[in-house]
C-alpha cells in the first residue's frame, strides 16, 4: 500500500486500490489527518462521516453535516447526472470502484477535483476528493 507519509506503511495514499477498506480500518483522528477528503454516506444519501481534512480542503466550514442529505443540503453542486447519476449508475449495476474528476469546490469553484467512490463495508459509499 502507498502512504502518505513514507514513514507510516499503514496509513493510505489516495491512489491505493482499496482505499475504503483501509480508511475503514484508521482511527478517525488519523482519517481526519489525511492529505485528501474522505466522505461516507449511508445508502440513502445522508453524510455519516465527514472528515476534518475535507473541511479544511475545501473551505467548506464547520458546519455539522452528519445526518444531512449530502446531495440536497451539502453539495447540491454534485447533484446531477455527472457526479450523483454516475455513482448511483455503477451502485446498481454492483461496480462501484470509480475514479473521475470533478469541477467545483466551496472555496474554488473552478478547481478540479479527483474523486474516487468506493463501497463502504457497512452499507453506502465513500468519496474520496483530492485537490490538484
Amino acid at each position: 500500500m502507498q502512504t502518505s507519509d513514507p514513514t507510516d506503511p499503514g496509513v493510505p495514499d489516495f491512489d491505493t486500490p482499496a482505499l475504503a477498506r483501509a480508511v475503514e480500518a484508521l482511527p478517525t483522528a488519523v482519517v481526519d489527518a489525511l492529505p485528501f477528503g474522505a466522505i461516507r454516506l449511508n445508502a440513502d444519501g445522508t453524510v455519516a462521516f465527514y472528515s476534518a481534512a475535507e473541511r479544511r480542503l475545501s473551505g467548506s466550514g464547520s458546519h455539522d453535516r452528519i445526518g444531512l442529505d449530502f446531495f440536497g443540503k451539502v453539495a447540491p453542486c454534485m447533484d446531477n447526472p455527472d457526479f450523483r447519476g454516475r455513482v448511483e449508475r455503477a451502485s446498481a449495476a454492483g461496480t462501484l470502484d470509480l475514479e473521475f474528476t470533478h469541477i467545483g469546490d466551496f472555496e474554488d469553484r473552478d478547481r478540479e477535483l479527483n474523486i474516487r467512490v468506493q463501497p463502504a463495508s457497512t452499507g453506502g459509499y465513500w468519496i474520496f476528493l483530492r485537490r490538484e
